[in-house]
């Protein structure tokens, strides 16, 4: 996970606009010229794998700069969870989410989702599973609470009753002060998560659109 460390600010969150974005890697363009406004605070990105979205999410949070581009989100307070594990495996799960977060033992233990990990939450990364890991990484994010939140195929790793745990604190209050896109290539049901824009990719570069469904 990248965090971008930045004050937070208390104004009004609105939904994501990118304007003249380009972007090539090697030989291959990416993005030629593309401009898409989301609706909602919540964006969901769909598309097989290797289509974009995960480069898309990585310019969106800053961790790639994009050879041109007119209008998108400045602010540096954001946090990217890809799809690869990136918990430190030497730190507890308790010490990946202080020490990244910024925040204390108590308060990790207040939050609701602290319900989900204490069973291993005291265990070194490196003696989780892949599921534990990846529910770390998110209550990580979560609990950080960014002004943009960028998460990549989150569930990967989760079954169907972990996700369904999950997907409660992907809404509502928890992201009261936060502006949640994911990309997601499965079907699960996330109407839960309320209003959304749902933009598609095709697979087909350079991507000069992206349709909205």
């Amino acid at each position: 996970m990248q965090l971008l460390a930045a004050k937070r600010q208390s104004q009004k969150k609105a939904p994501i606009t990118v304007q003249g974005l380009s972007y090539s890697y090697k030989k291959l363009r990416v993005f030629e010229n593309l401009s898409f406004a989301a609706e909602n605070t919540t964006v969901i990105l769909r598309g097989p794998s290797g289509c974009g979205k995960t480069t898309l999410l990585k310019i969106l949070s800053g961790n790639i700069q994009p050879e041109k581009v007119l209008t998108m989100p400045q602010d540096g307070n954001s946090c990217l969870v890809l799809q690869e594990d990136t918990l430190l495996p030497w730190l507890t799960g308790m010490q990946n989410i202080t020490l990244f977060a910024g925040v204390t033992l108590q308060q990790v233990r207040n939050h609701p989702m602290y319900e989900l990990v204490a069973n291993f939450i005291g265990q070194k990364a490196c003696r989780m599973s892949y599921g534990q890991r990846r529910l770390v990484e998110l209550f990580r994010a979560i609990i950080y609470r960014p002004k943009y939140l960028y998460l990549d195929e989150p569930f990967n790793f989760l079954d169907e009753k972990r996700i369904e745990l999950v997907l409660p604190f992907l809404q509502g209050e928890f992201m009261s002060d936060t502006c949640l896109t994911m990309s997601n290539h499965h079907r699960e049901d996330l109407s839960c998560l309320g209003a959304a824009t749902v933009f598609s990719f095709d697979g087909n570069f350079p991507i000069r659109q992206l349709s909205k469904s």
